[in-house]
């Protein structure tokens, strides 16, 4: 991952924060996003209705957040400045939202690369769990390093831009 990349992220959320300013959204903004989000159900329900809805996911995530960053992140101050930052600025959620993603992703991954995830039945495992498939294992291993690659790289990265 380079600079470039974590730029490109970096604008999406910067973007999507903007558009997300609470002084822009209008009643039409609210009638079209509530009627997206029902016909999203509508289309899952009939489709087996299994599955992570997405939105309903990140909606319960903006919830969880705050509390999670009044327990764990300090309130900081600075009156000179006249700054401050607690569990409710978008910095200290979206932190907590992150560390919420990464830590999930990095332990959904190794778990299944230790326990050999593999869906096809007809392997020698069958439906044994956990299924110890070895193809399961080095594909997962391989998401895994990468992954966590990309840990390191925006730590790198995050080296890098302390020198400018």
């Amino acid at each position: 991952m380079n600079q470039d990349i974590v730029l490109h992220f970096y604008r999406i959320l910067e973007n999507s924060l903007l558009e997300s300013d609470i002084s822009r959204i209008n009643e039409a903004d609210i009638d079209a996003w509530s009627q997206s989000f029902k016909k999203v159900v509508r289309e899952s329900k009939e489709n087996s209705g299994k599955g992570v809805f997405v939105p309903f996911l990140m909606w319960r995530l903006g919830e969880i957040s705050p509390v999670e960053a009044n327990k764990y992140l300090v309130k900081r101050k600075h009156d000179e400045c006249r700054i401050s930052y607690d569990h409710n600025n978008v910095e200290y959620v979206i932190w907590m939202m992150a560390l919420m993603f990464m830590s999930w992703s990095m332990t959904n991954l190794k778990r299944k690369t230790q326990n050999g995830h593999c869906q096809n039945i007809d392997h020698p495992h069958g439906n044994m769990n956990p299924r110890r498939c070895q193809e399961g294992t080095k594909f997962h291993q391989e998401l895994y390093n990468e992954y966590v690659k990309t840990l390191k790289d925006l730590l790198i990265h995050s080296e890098s831009e302390k020198d400018h």
